[in-house]
């Protein structure tokens, strides 16, 4: 697969309709972030407390030149290059393709050497540092537990689509820990819940309260976990599991 490199719908490395784009340099995109978390001294004792570490914002600089197909393309190229300040970052042709959402983090620069070429650099920020890949969508239907992995190197928040009649709500169990709706599940008005952030959706709208356990357990890399699906009463139903391979 070529090199092909994008951010916000602008080309970064390849040809678009001003000229050909090249990428030099991509800093910090195939770097882990920096890590991030307090630290706690052991009073009288050697070394500290275990405490959590975290990752930080992920920070890129790309560097970079155009060869426009003519001087008013290059000046066309430098107005539409500058514009934007958040989108996409997409790298493919260097194995598997990753991308993440990126904000500016300063000004482009854009600097014209000669009527047709010119150099450019964009410092971009990953408030959320993960990088995904290649999506797929498992069904698991009511009493029928199926078995999730992915094959990133980082923990995967799946996102599910619950459809079915359960009257007295139901629970996922994701390697062993539930999540559990005690409303209704009702036949056309499907609940979506997203372990990012824990919440339910009941038919689009975002539902408060109506959770009992919501145990947001990850997919982690290089392991095979069972998901399942079973009502709290009665009914049946089914859920459609949406995993990202994720990295960091």
């Amino acid at each position: 697969m070529p090199e092909l490199i994008t951010w916000a719908g602008r080309t970064l490395s390849g040809p678009d309709r001003f000229g050909e784009w090249a990428t030099t340099e991509i800093e910090g995109w195939w770097d882990s972030p920096e890590v991030k978390g307090d630290t706690a001294e052991r009073p009288y004792q050697d070394g500290e407390f275990d405490l959590p570490t975290y990752n930080e914002a992920r920070l890129i600089t790309v560097n970079g030149h155009v060869r426009a197909k003519s001087h008013g393309h290059l000046h066309e190229a430098m107005n539409f290059f500058t514009g934007p300040m958040f989108g996409r970052l997409t790298v493919s042709g260097h194995g598997v393709v990753q991308w993440a959402d990126a904000k500016r983090n300063s000004g482009v620069k854009f600097t014209p050497v000669t009527d047709v070429f010119a150099q450019w650099q964009v410092r971009l920020k990953c408030v959320d540092p993960r990088k995904f890949g290649e999506s797929k969508t498992v069904a698991v239907a009511t009493g029928s537990p199926v078995t999730a992995f992915h094959r990133g190197n980082y923990n995967a928040m799946p996102k599910f689509i619950v459809r079915g009649d359960m009257p007295g709500g139901y629970t996922i169990t994701v390697d062993g820990w539930n999540y559990t709706v005690t409303s209704a599940l009702v036949t056309g008005a499907p609940h979506r819940i997203d372990y990012d952030n824990g919440k339910l959706y009941r038919n689009g709208v975002l539902t408060q309260g109506n959770l009992g356990n919501t145990n947001t357990a990850p997919i982690p890399p290089g392991k095979s976990v069972g998901v399942g699906l079973y009502p709290v009463t009665t009914g049946s139903g089914s859920a459609d599991m949406t995993i990202i391979d994720t990295y960091i």
